[in-house]
């Protein structure tokens, strides 16, 4: 389990190297804060910039709520690791039908936050965040990720 978990980080630490290349304004305007809130049901979203030291704003797309609180971000990485990750008993939970190419939820523990999907050759990552006052609950259901990694997906 150990060494899983240490193989686990160490791709995860490569991607975060290799990704901000990788994706660099590739995909800066692919969806947009009105996206988000149709997908999602809430007013008020705003799209902010890349700060790569934070860990709510490190995405290649960020959103936040209307009171500045962080809500989502979006991440696109190297296809390679699509299927790294997905073979990865830590990070894999289930598959999602109707995302993109191929889609699967993560991490296989609770609470789930992520949606990972290929499309016409890109790895996107679809992330909410967990809500700072119950680490069990998420900032968006996982039903609200789904519905914006399609919106992305169907946007490549």
């Amino acid at each position: 389990m150990k060494k899983l978990f240490v193989m686990a980080a160490a791709l995860l630490i490569i991607a975060g190297l290799v990704a901000p290349v990788f994706a660099e304004g590739q995909f800066d305007h692919i969806i947009s804060a009105a996206d988000v809130e149709k997908a999602t049901g809430l007013a008020g979203v705003k799209q902010v910039s890349r700060v790569k030291l934070d860990k709510f704003r490190n995405g290649d797309l960020n959103f936040m709520t209307k009171d500045d609180k962080p809500l989502l971000m979006i991440q696109f990485r190297p296809l390679f690791l699509f299927d790294e990750m997905k073979g990865d008993p830590g990070y894999f939970k289930a598959a999602v039908p109707g995302v993109g190419e191929s889609a699967f939820t993560s991490p296989a523990f609770a609470p789930q936050f992520s949606v990972n999907f290929i499309k016409g050759g890109h790895f996107g990552i679809v992330t909410t965040h967990v809500d700072p006052k119950d680490k069990n609950k998420t900032v968006l259901t996982m039903d609200q990720v789904v519905a914006v990694a399609k919106l992305v997906a169907a946007k490549m």
